[in-house]
């Protein structure tokens, strides 16, 4: 069995199936693990109030969840806040700034609401994926009057995604943070907030070695913490870079991956 302490998951795809649901097999071998003193930490580019749910579904108590990819980390139950890094408001306003001129559809995160300029097909599908009501800001979404947590592209044409990378990355990598969590998704935080950064401070913070810490994940925004420690886990539908990153590979999400390497290598089952 390997020595771990902790075990860091995301959630999209890599813990929650297609159909975003958790299988009991995966709930029954977390809450085993935490039985033998493994703490469960769940890491994700959601917000708060979209990854709450499913850390309540896992019934593993008051965990961590490190969500908006770093930004932002609170206990699961009692909401408490452990660690909020904002961007700078400046930069973010240039951001909405340039997005508006190019006329690309954008969202903002501010305490842990979403806001939208109006709401369209693109609004709802986010919603329904994950489960928030987003405010509708009409023109005064283009005016921040306070530091958001994450500042998002949202475009389903690739040629449209493709030109905000390329128009946004050289104005603003040096000031903020940027990842692809997804396809149709272009992420713009705190510059250095990411999984892995969060991840190493709640392991300081309880005198946790990373060479004992397990990480899951399937996406860009889950290399910082894949490739924090030699017990790193990329689900068998991760994107390239995810597995580039990771130390091994897991079955895919849909097959139970997390559950199956948990059992295996924490509890010695096969």
């Amino acid at each position: 069995m390997a020595p771990i302490d902790l075990i860091a998951i995301d959630l999209d795809d890599t813990l929650l199936r297609d159909d975003i649901s958790i299988s009991d097999c995966t709930k029954d071998v977390l809450h085993r693990a935490k039985a033998r003193g493994v703490a469960v930490v769940i890491a994700t580019g959601r917000m708060f109030q979209a990854a709450r749910p499913w850390g309540m579904a896992l019934g593993l108590s008051d965990v961590p969840m490190i969500v908006y990819t770093g930004s932002m980390v609170a206990r699961c139950q009692s909401g408490e806040v452990l660690g909020l890094e904002p961007m700078d408001i400046g930069t973010a306003q240039e951001i909405l700034d340039v997005g508006r001129e190019h006329g690309w559809y954008m969202q903002t995160y501010i305490d842990d609401e979403l806001y939208v300029p109006e709401r369209n097909e693109r609004t709802r599908a986010y919603e329904k994926a994950c489960g928030v009501t987003a405010r509708v800001l009409g023109e005064d979404f283009w005016t921040l009057r306070k530091a958001p947590l994450k500042v998002l592209i949202y475009e389903d044409d690739p040629v449209v995604m493709a030109e905000a990378e390329r128009v946004t990355i050289p104005l603003f990598e040096s000031r903020a943070g940027h990842v692809r969590s997804s396809s149709h998704f272009l992420e713009w935080n705190r510059k250095g907030a990411s999984k892995g950064r969060a991840l190493t401070r709640l392991c300081a913070e309880r005198g946790i070695a990373l060479s004992r810490v397990m990480t899951f994940g399937n996406s860009e925004n889950d290399v910082s913490m894949l490739s924090l420690t030699p017990w790193s886990f990329a689900v068998a539908n991760a994107a390239p870079e995810a597995k580039a990153a990771a130390r091994y590979e897991t079955a895919s999400n849909n097959e139970d991956g997390v559950a199956k390497a948990v059992a295996k290598y924490v509890l010695g089952e096969e």
